[in-house]
């Protein structure tokens, strides 16, 4: 691991994930999360303020990203959730079958190589009537934002790892 994905990329993806549009949709999406909960992309550990201590027993923190997962560490001894941290992408969650009650994801997809295998990995530790929420960002219906869109898309997967 070079020294910008150490360094800068975990501080600039916390950074523009706590834009004030991310985080109203967090505030609506989080709080719906109950029971023992999976979070792909948990990231620096931004969703943590917004999950229900009432309704949430445990989350599995799932993240590549061991600066990521550092940063996490120390923004969950804050809350009253237990956490358990495991350093993988989502193509192969290391849980049993039928575990998770909840699968929340924010903002994480772009970020999965194999999109397809990583949500067929969730529905299998996904107990039968669990529930997955997700809030994503995508391709904006308007024409010349969608311009733009592509002309920064190449620079930001670089930037944007």
């Amino acid at each position: 691991m070079g020294f910008y994905d150490k360094y800068v990329l975990p501080k600039l993806v916390h950074s523009v994930c706590t834009q004030k549009q991310f985080t109203y949709q967090r505030k609506i999406v989080v709080p719906l999360a109950k029971g023992r909960v999976l979070e792909v992309g948990f990231g620096s550990g931004l969703n943590l303020q917004f999950y229900d201590p009432d309704k949430v027993e445990h989350v599995w923190g799932l993240d590549p990203s061991k600066p990521m997962q550092d940063m996490a560490k120390k923004s969950a001894l804050m809350y009253k959730i237990p956490v358990d941290f495991i350093a993988v992408s989502g193509e192969e969650i290391p849980l049993e079958k039928n575990v998770a009650d909840t699968i929340l994801i924010t903002y994480t997809l772009c970020t999965i190589v194999d999109v397809q295998k990583a949500l067929e990995e969730m529905r299998r530790v996904l107990k039968p009537g669990g529930e997955l929420i997700f809030c994503e960002h995508g391709r904006a219906p308007d024409k010349a934002i969608c311009k733009w869109q592509d002309r920064l898309n190449p620079f930001w997967r670089f930037i944007g790892g």
